[in-house]
């Protein structure tokens, strides 16, 4: 398995100077055995996809999770906030693939406070994961968004084996 990106180059967008300019468009991640297989993903987890208007789409194996952060239009950034960015997103990609190994589909990260780590999935109904990092160890919490309490769901290991 493995995880793809499928992008349109039918799009545009807006800078945060107000330029509107063509590019492509990112229409989803999903964890699949192939480009067929990733391509059926994406119209089963964003239905309003069918139909859209977006014909063209290019399908891209994931080679890593870990992106190559770069600013435009700055000549220096600080380079501890780079490292400590780059070691955030290393733990969020391990609480990730531990979620998946799991049986966790269809989850994105969505944000982190001062004590949580918090993904949002999507099975058969919309669910919140709330994730408490504790050293090497995390523990999993989940709900669904129409409940007002997390249910404790496992501790695990967070290494990256």
């Amino acid at each position: 398995m493995n995880d793809w990106i499928i992008i349109t180059p039918e799009g545009i967008t807006e800078s945060p100077n107000e330029i509107v300019c063509e590019n492509f468009q990112v229409l989803g991640f999903t964890f699949a055995k192939s480009e067929e297989a990733a391509l059926k993903n994406l119209k089963e987890k964003y239905p309003y996809l069918n139909g859209s208007g977006f014909d063209e789409v290019w399908i891209y194996k994931l080679a890593s999770n870990k992106p190559l952060i770069k600013h435009l239009g700055k000549e220096q950034m600080d380079e501890q906030f780079e490292d400590e960015f780059e070691r955030e997103m290393v733990k969020v990609n391990n609480i990730t693939r531990i979620l998946k190994d799991n049986g966790y589909t269809d989850i994105c990260f969505d944000y982190r406070d001062e004590e949580f780590y918090f993904f949002e999935g999507y099975t058969d109904a919309h669910l919140e994961i709330r994730v408490e990092v504790k050293e090497e160890n995390i523990e999993i919490y989940d709900r669904y968004l129409s409940e007002k309490h997390f249910v404790h769901f496992g501790n695990f290991k967070l290494s990256s084996n």
